[in-house]
């Protein structure tokens, strides 16, 4: 059954919800990473007070949430593009519906719920 314009439009809201935490959080990280690089150049390295790599393992922790934020807002800009594609809303494996309530839930979603659990 075809999504009514009532369910693309809160669809739709519901995505650029979504949209705007993710660039917050992609800036906020952005931020974070920026502040560690900025503080490491006040002081001389110093491996003695840094054994375990602490410092390069928080880089790395915060870049790699940094591009899950990144991959997040693409995945959240198709689905705003293609929101009004007849295709939307069905599972990209499958061809069924999605369904309602994981379409709400989960807006840019692109698999059903068996899809989706099944590997």
């Amino acid at each position: 059954m075809p999504l009514t314009d009532a369910e693309r439009e809160m669809l739709r809201r519901l995505l650029t919800v979504e949209r705007v935490r993710a660039q917050r959080r992609l800036a906020s990280l952005e931020r974070t990473f920026d502040e560690m690089v900025d503080a490491a150049d006040l002081e001389p390295p110093d491996d003695e007070h840094d054994p375990d790599g602490t410092t390069a393992y928080e880089r790395a922790q915060v870049t790699s949430l940094a591009a899950e934020a990144r991959a997040r807002l693409t995945q959240l800009d198709r689905a705003l593009a293609g929101i009004d594609d007849e295709g939307y809303g069905a599972c990209e494996r499958c061809g069924e519906p999605i369904g309602w309530p994981r379409l709400e839930a989960r807006p840019a979603t692109t698999l059903c719920v068996r899809c989706a659990a099944s590997p």
